[in-house]
């Protein structure tokens, strides 16, 4: 018998467009002889569309976000519907990014309603979400991570910025705890470009994260349960001086996987994304970024609890070299997550 999957994607979240891309390579992965395959797309205002009826194998195969406003796919559009409003599922696969999808709330969604979904449950969601937490979870397990402070809107000052500057040096990295894809952040050299950037961040949080930079290359490494050790990836910059969104979607970075780095310090990142991703408690899957400063040592930047699936993605490029072409991977993504326990 098929399985029931819905793939949810879009959402509210800055990240929307990323997920859509995410969405599709996986919906067009998923085999139509052995799923029945739902499309859920999560419009920025709330609104959710989905058909009645599974995708065709030539649906599928062809998939593209033009599908969710097509008539003749006798489409449903409702404003926040509950998830018994949908047909029900054997599992979810969750294709969303930032905001909503991966912080928590669709797995708590999707807890109370009793049905499975792929990756991490709603706390190490949460944890690894939140940049703050998630390196307080990390120094208290003695990972490395980047010396920090944690900025407040309400008693933000001048003198905040010139204490930062003095303890972790020039740059500074300043983000937003809740922020993704490398957006709504930003790099300082000065107390100037500081304040500029913190008056725009605080427009959409109540706090900030300020890091210190780590000169040095940088990698990305996923990690599945049950599988051998993933290649991590080099992120080598080309024109720009900084990793931001505008580097990692416009094809201003060279991605090399497998990286190539000494064997030696491949195994550290292995072990050190392994170690991240349960001292978080994630599961299944996620993926850590990672610096490595001039003298070989590791940093950890942020864990992704659901890492992008987009055709350039990381994860999916670190599979391959195990053996799991995209279409494989998402069965297996599939398949662990259905054993997963409850609530988890």
């Amino acid at each position: 018998m098929r399985k029931i999957v819905f793939v949810f994607m879009g959402g509210p979240s800055v990240e929307h467009s990323v997920s859509l891309v995410s969405g599709t390579g996986i919906a067009r992965a998923l085999d139509p002889h052995k799923y029945d395959i739902h499309p859920v797309l999560i419009s920025q205002d709330d609104y959710w569309t989905w058909g009645r009826k599974p995708l065709t194998p030539y649906q599928c195969q062809n998939f593209n976000v033009n599908f969710f406003t097509s008539a003749e796919n006798d489409m449903q559009k409702k404003l926040r519907p509950s998830l018994e409003e949908l047909k029900p599922m054997d599992i979810a696969f969750l294709a969303l990014h930032g905001r909503f999808g991966e912080d928590g709330h669709i797995q708590a969604m999707l807890d109370y309603a009793g049905i499975p979904y792929t990756g991490s449950g709603m706390l190490s969601s949460a944890l690894a979400m939140d940049k703050i937490k998630s390196k307080e979870i990390y120094r208290a397990n003695g990972i490395p991570t980047a010396e920090f402070r944690v900025w407040q809107r309400e008693n933000f000052s001048k003198e905040t910025i010139e204490e930062a500057f003095e303890h972790l040096g020039s740059p500074i990295v300043i983000k937003d705890p809740l922020g993704g894809s490398s957006l709504d952040m930003g790099f300082a050299k000065n107390i100037e470009e500081a304040g500029k950037t913190c008056e725009k961040l605080f427009e959409k949080s109540g706090r900030l994260l300020a890091e210190q930079f780590i000169a040095g290359m940088e990698a990305s490494c996923g990690y599945i349960e049950g599988c051998e050790p993933l290649p991590p990836t080099e992120v080598r910059m080309t024109t720009r001086e900084f990793f931001d969104y505008d580097a990692k979607y416009n094809g201003e970075v060279i991605e090399i996987t497998p990286a190539e780095f000494p064997e030696n310090l491949i195994k550290e990142i292995q072990s050190l994304v392994r170690k991240v991703h349960y001292a978080l408690d994630c599961q299944i899957y996620s993926r850590t970024d990672v610096r490595i400063n001039k003298e070989g040592k590791l940093f950890v930047l942020e864990t992704n609890t659901l890492p992008g699936m987009t055709p350039t993605s990381f994860l999916p490029a670190q599979a391959k070299h195990i053996g799991l072409d995209y279409s494989a991977l998402v069965d297996f993504l599939i398949e662990k997550s259905l054993t997963k326990p409850a609530g988890r």
